[in-house]
């Protein structure tokens, strides 16, 4: 096994270099001149002491593909678990985390919704509006709060990052838009307009993706229960999103945002393994979020509030139960203060310190739903935090935090972090060690609760679910042997308590539940009682550029994961990733013709479930293929796009059939 995949690991290797965007963003601009938030403190990536990987706009337009969770597929320490393509559903897991691990932000609040992390990424504008995703890999708990225990996903919109910016005198126009068809009846367009005239901006954008889907034999007309044959794997998903900025002097701006999602699709066999469901959702997401900045130079104040109100119809089988309705809001408030010092003349391990920043602030989060099958309820919880960072002339940057976290039931868990970088001319050293708790959504804690004589193997809640709790450590380094050539290697290494999974448990063993049919089993929410995840991440890239208007560029990543438990159970979600991973990307680019190609290999532990037609291959490989013409320069670009080239029949989630080969066409405009 180990030969095979090496063998495979170097022809990749080999082919990748020779022959991307870039796989990672950072490469086509200095590492130095990149600006994230790795903490709540804005760093360079080089300066953050994180393992970074950034995509860019430009990235995004070029990319071969339609969805925020294929543009993480190709980067190392990233699991995509979908259930379907083009931005349907998946679930996304970092260095080996669960997916309700991992916290997922737009501009600077967060978007996990307390329903169910299979929420995360339903995001709420379209792509033509997205300015920059930041990809933070490790707890980021002190900063942002719960959840960012595996890592964070931090969309932001141009719009955002350009909220403190005048955009000159006189009025300034963009439009972009997308409009593509494809097989199996696919329509798919996505338009952005922004405005700006002197300290105003405005934005609009709407994004529509609908198909009749792909046709499967249906498991219940063999099993004598469904009069259908066949069914599709349809979906139909909309939403948009507006924008406004100002900037009232020199030193206040704000910034409002409100948008509409709605998704209608087959959900059949997305959460269940029985051989009755039939389901279909309907997800319905109103939001609005807004940030008020005052910045002098020295200090700089932000308070940033969102809310988000989230229907759910879940319709398992209409002919045997009623559906699920599920309605829930979050609303949040962050308010932080960060001052910066002048520190020039302290000495400090033998060179001077030329900058000191202090952050500290407050947070507040309010979760309620109200649901047929899992009841009403209501949970508060929040934090305060302090984030200092250091920068010393000789290269190095020390960032440390500390956060109280207070959760629902008013305990309080006290959260360090420590990263570090030092950076040399062409190589940056990078280390960082912290801790993270996450506390069971509405779904863990109250799934199928209200619904009587539950069918076997369907979830089950634990409403004695304690918080999970995690320290995270990891090092490695950034290696610029030329400009256009980078080498990243990084280990890691993460201990969970009281980890939350689904384990298949009989209904005599569980006893605070009463619906459920005895010496039957179930996916029962459970405190797993110890987790330890280790790995490591590789990346190559590098480009080459023949002459001003053609460009050859290659990047290639490999992820090695190992988990453990000291439980002998059936865990539905811990180890639900790929022990291997291996990603590359091919990109060439003239003035008129580009080619790109987006490529993964997965080494994984199999499944199967005849009743379902259910199978997880223990590995498998898939492409997706993007070529494109601009004979009218770069404002009209003509493409088609082949999702699944090789047609590789595969699953993510036992029982969801991912889409094989699929081909679509369009066009991009830029005005």
């Amino acid at each position: 096994m180990w030969f095979c995949l090496m063998k495979k690991f170097t022809l990749l290797l080999f082919i990748s270099f020779f022959t991307s965007p870039v796989l990672f963003a950072q490469l086509s601009v200095e590492l130095d001149s990149i600006s994230v938030t790795a903490s709540r403190i804005t760093t360079t990536v080089s300066e953050s002491g994180k393992h970074v990987s950034v995509i860019t706009r430009q990235d995004i337009r070029n990319m071969a593909v339609t969805s925020v969770d294929e543009l993480l597929r190709s980067l190392p320490g990233v699991n995509i678990n979908a259930r379907q393509g083009f931005g349907v559903q998946a679930d996304v897991g970092i260095r080996g985390s669960t997916f309700s691990q991992v916290l997922f932000m737009l501009d600077n609040v967060p978007l996990n919704d307390p329903l169910t992390a299979h929420f995360n990424t339903n995001i709420p504008v379209s792509m033509s509006e997205i300015g920059q995703v930041e990809l933070i890999r490790g707890p980021a708990s002190t900063s942002y709060g719960a959840d960012a225990v595996g890592g964070v996903v931090h969309i932001k919109t141009k719009m955002y990052m350009e909220r403190e910016i005048e955009s000159g005198n006189g009025l300034l126009r963009h439009a972009n838009t997308d409009i593509a068809a494809g097989e199996n009846g696919l329509q798919m367009a996505d338009a952005a307009v922004e405005l700006q005239a002197n300290r105003w901006r405005f934005s609009a954008s709407v994004r529509s993706s609908r198909s009749d889907g792909e046709t499967f034999a249906n498991p219940g007309f063999t099993g004598g229960i469904s009069d259908q044959q066949e069914y599709n794997s349809y979906f139909k998903l909309l939403n948009t999103s507006a924008a406004i900025s100002h900037r009232f002097s020199e030193n206040w701006s704000w910034y409002v945002r409100g948008g509409y999602d709605k998704r209608d699709f087959d959900a059949r066999y997305f959460y269940t393994r029985s051989i009755f469901d039939e389901s279909t959702e309907e997800i319905t997401s109103r939001w609005g979020l807004t940030s008020l900045n005052y910045n002098n130079g020295n200090h700089r104040v932000e308070l940033n509030a969102s809310y988000r109100s989230v229907d759910d119809i879940f319709d398992f089988n209409s002919a045997i139960t009623p559906a699920n309705e599920h309605t829930t809001n979050l609303m949040y408030l962050n308010l932080s203060h960060q001052v910066e010092f002048d520190a020039s003349r302290v000495r400090f391990l033998g060179n001077r310190i030329s900058r000191v920043r202090v952050m500290t602030g407050g947070q507040f989060v309010d979760k309620k739903i109200e649901s047929t099958d899992r009841g009403n309820h209501q949970d508060g919880m929040g934090g305060f935090y302090v984030i200092s960072s250091a920068n010393w002339q000789g290269g190095l940057s020390v960032t440390s935090s500390l956060r109280l976290q207070f959760d629902a039931s008013g305990s309080a868990n006290l959260l360090p972090q420590l990263s570090a970088a030092y950076n040399f001319e062409s190589l940056t050293l990078r280390s960082s060690v912290g801790q993270a708790v996450r506390v069971g959504d509405f779904t863990e804690r109250y799934i199928s609760s209200e619904i009587s004589n539950l069918t076997p193997l369907r979830n089950i809640g634990n409403p004695d679910l304690q918080p999970e709790k995690s320290t995270t450590f990891d090092a490695g380094f950034d290696w610029r042997p030329a400009r256009q050539l980078r080498f990243s290697p990084t280990f890691f290494y993460r201990s969970s308590s009281n980890l939350i999974d689904y384990a298949l448990v009989n209904s005599n063993q569980i006893q605070n539940a009463t619906n459920l049919l005895p010496d039957e089993e179930y996916f029962y929410a459970s405190n797993i009682s110890s987790s330890s995840a280790r790995g490591v991440e590789f990346l190559f890239d590098g480009n080459l550029r023949f002459t001003n208007n053609r460009t050859l560029s290659a990047g290639t990543g490999y992820t090695y994961i190992k988990t453990t438990s000291n439980q002998e159970t059936v865990s539905r979600y811990i180890a639900n990733h790929p022990s291997h991973q291996i990603s590359f990307s091919l990109h060439y680019n003239s003035s008129i013709f580009s080619v790109q190609s987006q490529s993964n290999y997965n080494v994984r532990s199999s499944e199967s479930d005849a009743i379902v037609n259910g199978d997880v291959p223990s590995s498998y490989f898939m492409t997706h293929l993007r070529v494109s013409v601009s004979p009218f320069g770069e404002g009209v670009r003509f493409y088609s796009r082949i999702i699944n080239l090789t047609n590789t029949q595969y699953q993510e989630i036992l029982g969801a059939p991912m889409p094989g080969r699929w081909m679509m066409g369009g066009v991009q405009v830029s005005l």
